[in-house]
């Protein structure tokens, strides 16, 4: 077991990747530790506020099972203010 922790920033006007999911048995947790800018997740370069997970002040976690070939994760703010997120992603590998 592993456990991966860190701080994304999302940048204003912009959809980046923020982290990657390993394939096989895991899961993570995204949250903002404070009231900044909404921040929307997924897994497509195309993530907007009406597609995306919003992260969630209280943390939010996801399963993902054996047979999951792993994901990377794109945020987006969805206007002009940047903004960021922590995630701790925990693997059974």
């Amino acid at each position: 077991m592993s456990m991966i922790m860190g701080t994304a920033v999302v940048p204003a006007n912009s959809t980046v990747v923020t982290f990657y999911l390993p394939a096989g048995l895991s899961n993570f947790t995204v949250y903002q530790p404070t009231t900044p800018q909404r921040v929307f997740i997924g897994t497509s370069v195309n993530v907007s506020a009406s597609s995306g997970i919003p992260v969630p002040v209280t943390p939010l976690s996801q399963e993902v099972y054996n047979s999951s070939p792993g994901a990377a994760y794109y945020a987006t703010t969805g206007n002009g203010t940047a903004s960021t997120f922590c995630y701790i992603i925990s693997t059974g590998n």
